[in-house]
């Protein structure tokens, strides 16, 4: 399974656009230089009042499929 790190940092009120429906998709670039687009509703359980910060690693499955998303820091 592959992995990639990406340092996220999102405001509430930018996460707020999903619950709006005008954003469905965060796109970030990893620490290894790969653009990544995922769905802002995976990052769900790691909004706080503030937004998204940290540091998170993303597992993917042979077919590139997202398995998971932990947040390391």
């Amino acid at each position: 399974m592959a992995k990639i790190v990406l340092d996220i940092s999102v405001s509430a009120f930018k996460f707020k656009d999903m619950y709006k429906g005008t954003a469905k998709n965060l796109i970030a670039k990893s620490r290894d230089g790969r653009n990544v687009q995922l769905p802002l509703a995976v990052f769900k359980s790691f909004l706080t009042h503030q937004g998204i910060y940290g540091t998170f690693e993303v597992e993917f499955d042979e077919n590139r499929k997202l398995v998971g998303v932990n947040k390391v820091r």
